[in-house]
């Protein structure tokens, strides 16, 4: 029955470098979003789990991510023919809509942008028009488009202002344009100068309006309402920039002066990671660029350089524009690579709380930092921490899967072996190498790997951690090897040879071989008796182990064979070649049972231990599950997860995980279950071991480091116990002052109180004797007004009375009246009465109703008036009760410092001594050392003045040289003049042939001085050889040299070392037996320093001979002055004579040219008068013959002086040359001997008569 596997992706390593723009985005406070692969991952950082936005693996492609303000939406932009924008519901993990510009003619979008109100999306086009597309993306409707450039370089990113919906920014290469949405249009506005930067990155301030820019030539430029402020400076940021990069910033120059086409092309690329297969990315960064910005509420962090992240604050009060925003603290990217450049950081990303800093590099690495933290670290431990791990940068080229362990390893074209554990989700070990790794293999145990290298084969032990190198094989460029099922043997492929060796004994077992072309593949039998390999030549073998011999064959010499592998049964076997086919094989039969297309180029094949589950990769990033057994209808089913193409996969031991690897840098774990979803079963017995492997060096060292941490901790107890005994001492004695203290406050507290309450008796007399006179006074004051107001009284009566009268008559006037007008009124009273009254209702329901709410806000302001005396007393009480604390803690911190204040005095007092003691022996050495600086410097002057005189004389030899130079010039005129009569001797040949005869002659003698010349040129070369040799004796002399200068470093850390032990000591003075063992140990460590105060008192024997060598040295050199000065005297006398024969030869030879002419007009006359230009018959030509030869006579004779002539000249010129070389090398041998006084090698005895030999020649 057929059965199948299906593959559910668990985890994923690696960032994708091939997306655009902003690749990490923070969707909750520890959860991230990043591009992975073909798919989008949403890690958290502090369980370390993942999820996958579902669907995104579908397309062809992630080229830019992009969340919303909110953080509920998230849009994925994916390449195609037609580009397409996904939006997804994050937290429900759905996909919402689908935006596709049908009018476009990019194949992909490169950046997006959510408005600040989520109701927009925009989108940025990939070149040549770099187009900008804006969306109504709940409608999926496109809004409207603008240019963004007028193509003069890349525009790179895009982003929406926090401030105001409608206003957009795009920046790029000679390209920074703000947008505003108005109308149904985008109209550009602001600053118009974009063309005269390179500008990479931006963000807008989260207050107001204000942008910040970085460009390509490290500069922060801050922007405001659209128009440039003002620079934000960089300082004290130490750029480190090494390597490969140092080499593109010393080349910068040079690429400035291409044209712009081309540096915009090269500039493009800048964000793309992709790279060929096998080999490692490079960007075009230069290591002083701004390359990412961020901001948050209280300011903004930019990447600058290699690996600095500089964090600045907002400055509220501020002198100049300058000081607007203040450079607070630098965070590093940890350097755990070989390459500068792999540490530039790419992207920036802070989380809604604005406590993690997160930091994309452009190797694809993904770092953390904690901004809460930062202001409690030094500025050594600012340095950012991997968000989950460190991932591969660059294609991932092999994988294999231990069988012990849950272990498995892999080798990327970034040249590190990583070790990942696939049952917690982790790496164990990454470690980077030298050279390329072609191809590796997990020894079953897990705790040795071996990898194929550029030059040779390695082992590797995989220690606790770290990753160390074993043994190795010279096999040159091995594209496959692999360990045997058991572990006791590797075979590998060595072109078309397989070598196999035993992994105990390193011996090569036995080399088999057959194939015509390259091995592609090797995989072993279930009981590693037979060895299966696949070739270029589409040929399988099986060979046996035992008799390196083979046992059976299928060959189709028209497949390119990629892999094979082998059935449980070790029957069937399953192979898949460059054709596109996968074939069911039984090599014992040699025939094919099945063979199926793929439709799609595979790359690797994998069988799991049982057979149940047949997995392969290929191109378009594809993994294939197939139904097993292959049926004749292939069916399959196919997952996308990779965005490049798939170089390996492979299923671990117990069938619970299948891994992939890709091009794009990508390790996806994929989960094996059923038809059914049911998880593969595994062995209830089987238990993955958990030992590892750490040397005895390692061992040793941890063991040392344990005992010395014991004694110290021995040490720390006792010290803390005499600073206890000390404290409570202390705090004893600083209660007692205190008691004594409050005493003598509440004693004078008391007498206060005294004296204020005397004060106060004094008060009340005062005040009651005041309150009695008072009340006199405003008794007779009240009587007076009582009189006055009674007369008064009375005449008001009166009046009244009068009055009275008068309103009664009144009265009775208006009664009449009043009755009229009463009835009148009544009727109108009635109806206002009415009126008032029901809105006097109204009003008495509205007053109540205020009364309520006021009573029942009454109540609240009481129960939070009650709260907030509850809250101030449990604050008060907290302050209280912490005060305390820190008090308590002073007093004790206090008693520990004036404990140590003790130990230390004494331990200066012990000290103090010995100090006087080495101050002694130091002055003693200075004032030596003073002395011998003395003579050295009088030698160094005497040295520098014999320098002198050899430049004088180089120069002397330089300028001869000069006139010898000239002296060849003119020589080589008087050879082209002789080529010139040698030629016309050539025409005349026919008709004199003893001049022939003469002119071989000539030649003869001339190859025999170009012999002589050639012997003197290896005469020289043998000399300049021993030039060399001296120079080289002179080199061991200063190794030896540096060799003493250690040796004298010891021994100062030796001695350090006894006065270390000799305090410990001192700590021991009143237990003798721990003292007795001590000094006993401390003279077994140490009793060969007897032997070093041997060695002082011969160092000092030996500085004693070297200043009676000095002094005799000084003699002889007065000596060499002397002998010196008059051979530069003489050698002036001898180069003045040498110029004078010289400037005689000249003039002869130009005298010699003139008669040269004047023989050659003779000849040209005599020619025509001869009539030789003009022979018609024979006879003639007899006469004119014999009329030439009785001419010629006498030119012979000419000739033969001539060439006598040039030959005494050039006997002349060859003494004077080796009259130059030989002052030449006396000066060069002096020079020598010189070196040798300063390196003080030099034998004072036979200094002068070494120099005088020199000087008269027959020195050797």
């Amino acid at each position: 029955m057929a059965t199948y596997a299906n593959l559910h992706p668990k985890y994923i390593y690696g960032l994708n470098g091939e997306t655009k723009g902003q690749k990490t985005w923070f969707v909750e406070n520890n959860v991230i979003m990043y591009p992975a692969g073909n798919t989008v991952v949403m890690l958290n950082l502090d369980f370390k789990t993942q999820q996958f936005l579902h669907g995104v693996e579908k397309g062809q492609g992630v080229t830019a991510v992009a969340v919303s303000s909110n953080k509920l939406y998230a849009a994925v932009a994916q390449r195609g023919d037609l580009p397409s924008i996904t939006i997804f519901d994050v937290k429900q993990n759905k996909r919402r809509k689908t935006l596709v510009n049908l009018e476009g003619t990019s194949n992909e979008y490169i950046s997006l942008a959510f408005t600040q109100d989520v109701v927009h999306l925009a989108s940025l086009t990939a070149g040549p028009d770099y187009s900008l597309v804006l969306w109504k993306w709940d409608k999926s409707r496109m809004v409207c488009t603008a240019k963004t450039t007028g193509g003069s370089g890349p525009v790179y990113e895009i982003s929406t202002s926090q401030a105001e919906n409608n206003v957009l920014c795009a920046v790029g290469k000679a390209s920074f344009r703000f947008f505003r949405y108005n109308e149904g249009h985008l109209k550009p506005f602001g600053f118009q100068k974009g063309d005269a930067y390179h500008f990479l990155c931006h963000a807008w301030m989260c207050k107001g309006d204000r942008l910040i820019a970085g460009t390509a030539d490290g500069r922060i430029m801050a922007f405001e309402r659209g128009e440039y402020r003002h620079d934000i400076p960089i300082r004290n940021v130490k750029n480190e920039i090494t390597g490969v990069l140092a080499d593109k910033s010393k080349r910068f120059s040079v690429s400035a002066t291409k044209s712009p086409d081309t540096d915009a092309q090269e500039i493009a690329q800048r964000y793309k990671a992709g790279a060929s297969h096998g080999h490692r990315q490079s960007s075009n960064y230069r290591g002083f660029e701004v390359t990412a910005v961020v901001a948050f509420s209280k300011g903004f962090a930019a990447a600058y350089g290699v690996g600095n992240c500089i964090i600045y604050e907002e400055q509220l009060v501020f002198e100049s524009v300058e000081d607007h925003y203040k450079q607070l603290y630098i965070i590093k990217i940890p350097s755990d690579t070989s390459e500068s450049e792999d540490r530039i950081i790419t992207n920036l990303s802070i989380n809604p709380a604005e406590e993690i800093l997160i930091a994309c590099t452009f190797n694809c690495q993904i770092f953390t930092f904690s901004l809460a933290s930062a202001e409690l670290k030094d500025a050594d431990e600012l340095v950012f921490e991997y968000a989950n791990c460190s991932f591969h940068f660059g294609p991932v080229v092999a994988l294999d899967v231990a069988v012990r362990k849950s272990l498995l390893v892999t080798a990327g074209s970034d040249r590190f072996i990583r070790v990942w554990n696939y049952s917690t989700m982790t790496q164990e070990i990454a470690k980077e190498f030298a050279e390329e790794i072609y191809c590796i293999s997990f020894h079953p145990s897990g705790l040795f790997v071996l990898a194929g290298c550029v030059d040779k084969i390695r082992i590797f032990t995989i220690l606790m951690d770290d990753i160390r190198e074993l043994k190795d094989f010279a096999v040159r460029s091995c594209k496959e090897c692999v360990y045997s099922n058991g572990g006791q043997l590797f075979a590998c492929g060595n072109g078309n040879i397989i070598q196999v060796y035993s992994t105990t004994t390193f011996e090569n077992i036995c080399n088999m071989k057959g194939h015509g072309n390259k091995i592609r593949k090797l995989c072993w039998s279930q009981n590693d008796a037979y060895l299966y390999s696949a070739g270029a030549d589409g040929a399988i073998y099986e060979w046996e182990i035992q008799s390196a011999k083979r046992t059976a064959d299928v060959v189709d010499r028209g497949s390119n064979l990629i892999s094979v592998v082998v059935a449980p049964d070790g029957k069937t076997h399953y192979a898949i070649n460059g054709n596109r086919q996968i074939k069911e094989i039984q090599i014992s039969e040699g025939m094919v049972l099945k063979e199926l297309d793929m439709g799609m180029v595979p790359v690797g094949l994998t069988l799991s231990r049982t057979g149940k589950v047949l997995v392969s990769c290929g191109e378009g990033g594809i993994v294939r599950s197939f139904k097993q057994p292959l049926t004749y209808a292939g069916e399959w089913f196919d997952y996308h997860m990779h965005d490049g193409r798939v170089n390996a996969v492979s299923i671990t031991f117990d069938e619970v995980y299948c891994i992939s690897i890709s091009d794009d840098g990508t390790i996806v774990f994929w989960k094996l279950t059923d038809a059914e979803g049911r998880v593969m079963k595994a062995d209830k017995d089987f238990t993955y071991s958990t030992e590892v492997l750490i040397t005895k060096s390692d061992l040793e060292e941890r063991e040392v480091a344990m005992n010395d941490l014991r004694q110290k901790l021995g040490e720390l107890r006792l010290e803390m116990d005499y600073q206890l005994k000390r404290k409570d001492m202390t705090y004893q004695e600083e209660l007692t002052e205190i008691n004594a203290k409050f005493q003598d406050e509440v004693t004078s507290l008391n007498e206060r109180i005294d004296e204020l309450a005397s004060i106060k008796e004094r008060g009340d007399l005062h005040h009651h004797n005041f309150l009695k006179e008072v009340g006199k006074k405003q008794e007779s004051t009240l009587e007076n007004l009582e009189a006055h107001f009674n007369s008064k009284l009375i005449s008001e009566f009166e009046k009244y009375n009068r009055l009275q009268i008068l309103l009664e008559d009144t009265i009775k006037e208006y009664e009449r009246r009043v009755s009229e007008i009463e009835s009148d009124r009544t009727s109108a009273i009635d109806e206002l009465v009415e009126y008032y009254e029901g809105k006097l209702k109204d009003k008495n329901s509205a007053l109540e109703c205020a009364y309520q709410e006021a009573k029942s806000s009454r109540a609240e302001n009481e129960e939070m008036q009650k709260q907030i005396e509850d809250d101030a007393d449990r604050e008060l009480l907290e302050l209280t009760t912490s005060y305390e604390r820190r008090l308590k803690h002073e007093k004790d911190v206090n008693g520990k410092l004036k404990g140590e204040a003790g130990i230390m005095r004494k331990k200066f007092s012990t000290m103090q001594k010995e100090i006087e003691d080495h101050k002694n022996e130091v002055q003693r050495l200075m004032t030596e050392g003073s002395k011998m600086k003395v003579v050295i410097q009088m030698t160094e002057k005497e040295i520098s003045s014999l320098r002198k005189d050899l430049v004088d004389r180089d120069a002397n030899v330089q300028d001869k040289e000069k006139v010898i130079f000239d002296m060849k010039k003119a020589n080589n005129e008087l050879e082209k003049f002789k080529f010139v009569l040698d030629y016309k001797i050539k025409e005349l040949k026919k008709m004199i042939e003893p001049k022939e005869r003469e002119i071989m002659y000539l030649k003869q003698q001339n190859q025999d001085m170009e012999n002589e010349l050639e012997a003197t040129n290896a005469v020289r070369n043998g000399l300049q050889l021993q030039v060399n040799e001296l120079t080289n004796k002179l080199k061991m002399t200063d190794d030896e040299y540096q060799k003493e200068r250690r040796q004298r470093w010891r021994l100062s850390v030796l001695v350090h070392r006894i006065r270390s032990q000799m305090s410990r000591a001192m700590s021991l003075l009143e237990d003798h037996k721990a003292l007795k063992q001590c000094i006993k140990a401390t003279y077994i460590k140490y009793g060969h320093t007897l032997e070093v105060a041997k060695a002082s008192t011969q160092e000092q024997e030996a500085i004693c001979e070297l200043v009676r060598q000095k002094n005799h040295l000084e003699v002889s050199l007065h000596s060499i002055k002397r002998k010196m000065a008059k051979d530069v005297r003489f050698s002036r006398v001898e180069q003045m004579k040498i110029m004078h024969e010289n400037m005689l030869l000249v003039y002869e030879i130009n005298g010699l040219r003139r008669e040269l002419k004047i023989t050659r007009d003779k000849l040209a006359s005599y020619e025509n008068i001869l009539g030789v230009t003009n022979i018609s018959k024979p006879a003639e030509a007899a006469e004119l013959r014999l009329k030439l030869q009785e001419a010629v006579a006498n030119r012979e004779e000419v000739d033969l002086d001539h060439n006598e002539q040039i030959e005494e000249k050039e006997d002349i010129i060859e003494a004077q040359q080796a009259e130059i070389d030989a002052i030449a090398t006396k000066v060069l041998r002096i020079n020598e001997y010189v070196g040798e006084l300063q390196a003080d090698q030099a034998v004072p005895g036979t200094t002068g008569d070494y120099l005088r030999s020199i000087l008269t020649g027959s020195g050797n």
